[in-house]
């Protein structure tokens, strides 16, 4: 509970903010999920106020979806939105890949090679859910060697808006293992300086992150996640939050 009343409004929904995403990313919101403002706003000790602000907060992020005369939900992607945002998730990587190749410093580097060391070890231990968490670690940190903080800002949303999808793909046939190989093919181009090759090799590593979810997805009879056209009425067909 965040259990402060009287804290601003806008300080509030920042915080209930923070919450509902914590909420959704582990999965106790489940995709397509209605979000009751009524029970959030006691749980969380907030004013309705705060928890509709921070879904509008939300909606910004892609993390939530405001349906007129219904209410917010957690946003649920269809196939074609999905495999859209891997798409252009690759082509920001090659801009990325390129000026961090050439930006680069020591820290960035060591900061880099221990993100790798670390996925190694908890892919040894085939833990999905922290692999997930440092891969998001790993390109952030890449982005922001990159110097340019509104690509790192655009690749930050649109990786929130995977997250929840991305431990199907990863975790399917040695996809970790497969990934942080891919992860070191890019640092090896960047410790050379190679701008092109590191940037060929991120845009190539987000792609085939793509077809290792597609593949996931087609072998555990999930691919289809939702039609593209979608129901009226979401919340005759999503289990309420």
């Amino acid at each position: 509970m965040l259990t402060n009343r009287g804290l601003g409004l806008s300080r509030q929904s920042d915080l209930a903010a923070e919450r509902i995403e914590e909420l959704i990313m582990s999965g106790e919101f489940a995709l397509g999920a209605h979000i009751n403002e009524f029970a959030l706003s006691a749980r969380l000790g907030v004013g309705r106020a705060a928890i509709r602000e921070a879904c509008h907060a939300l909606v910004r992020v892609g993390l939530v979806r405001i349906v007129p005369n219904q209410g917010a939900f957690v946003k649920d992607l269809t196939l074609l939105e999905i495999t859209q945002i891997f798409d252009i998730r690759s082509s920001l990587g090659r801009l990325a890949g390129r000026q961090a190749a050439l930006l680069i410093d020591a820290a960035g580097l060591s900061r880099l090679r221990g993100l790798i060391q670390e996925m190694d070890k908890v892919a040894l231990e085939r833990d999905s859910e922290r692999y997930v968490a440092l891969n998001l670690d790993f390109h952030d940190a890449l982005y922001k060697v990159s110097r340019n903080e509104r690509l790192a800002e655009l690749d930050r949303a649109l990786g929130k808006e995977l997250r929840i999808y991305r431990r199907h793909g990863l975790a399917f046939g040695g996809g970790l293992a497969v990934s942080n190989q891919e992860h070191r093919e890019i640092m090896t181009a960047i410790e050379q300086g190679d701008c092109e090759m590191a940037g060929a090799h991120l845009e190539k590593h987000i792609r085939s992150g793509k077809e290792r979810f597609l593949n996931a997805m087609s072998a555990t009879g999930k691919l289809v996640l939702q039609s593209d056209t979608r129901a009226a009425d979401p919340a005759k067909t999503k289990k309420k939050a």
